[in-house]
């Protein structure tokens, strides 16, 4: 097993890494290319003051364009909003610098010989659809459709909650919850609003994709991937 390591200050990699799995350094990067991820099995980015949050996206994003490799991130602290960031974008964990090397090579090797049991086809597909946190924006296939803060936030809980009701107090107390003096039938309002509003967007790239977020009567909203 081939671990690739993105630590462009070599700090995390030197005193973590000694463990001899992690042969295959890739350091000082600006951007990944594709012949960068040949022959590994899976990459580590480490984030430091050069790697900032900006920077480990671009990686990921690129990385996953190339080629659907796991990707884990490496951080001195763990910070909740960050995780949130990059499990948005696909990587598979988040560790932190006081995880040794070999407790970090065995959970990926158990997180590798888990994927490696499922059919090939099933490594090649892509999500139906893909949120991006920093452009706060979908992309459906080849196309991208800007979102709002709301907007995106709401589409966001729907699809991590994917194929299961989201109720309309789950959406309304999460992501409306910095406006405490609306009442619930203007909350629930103002959650239909944004629906049809993000329906309006997705129905711009294909009329179908309206309807991949479905209403549940009097309930709340389901967002269903199933072709």
């Amino acid at each position: 097993m081939k671990i690739g390591l993105i630590d462009s200050e070599k700090k995390i990699s030197q005193s973590a890494f000694t463990y001899q799995a992690f042969t295959y350094i890739l350091d000082s990067k600006e951007v990944v290319k594709e012949g960068d991820l040949t022959d590994i099995d899976a990459l580590i980015i480490c984030k430091n003051q050069s790697f900032d949050v900006g920077k480990i996206c671009e990686w990921v994003m690129k990385a996953k364009r190339y080629r659907n490799i796991p990707i884990w991130i490496i951080m001195s602290e763990e910070q909740l909003e960050e995780k949130y960031i990059y499990l948005q974008l696909g990587v598979c964990g988040i560790f932190v610098t006081d995880h040794i090397a070999e407790e970090i090579y065995l959970s990926i090797g158990n997180s590798l010989n888990t994927i490696n049991v499922q059919p090939q086809t099933e490594l090649g597909e892509k999500p139906f659809i893909q949120l991006n946190p920093l452009m706060l924006s979908l992309t459906v296939g080849e196309k991208s459709v800007s979102l709002t803060k709301l907007e995106y936030s709401l589409l966001a809980i729907l699809y991590e909650n994917k194929e299961n009701v989201c109720t309309y107090e789950l959406l309304s107390e999460t992501f409306l919850m910095k406006l405490p003096n609306m009442s619930h039938e203007q909350r629930q309002g103002r959650v239909a609003n944004i629906i049809c509003k993000i329906r309006a967007k997705l129905a711009l790239v294909d009329k179908k994709m309206s309807h991949l977020i479905k209403t549940v009567r009097s309930v709340g909203y389901m967002l269903i991937l199933a072709e």
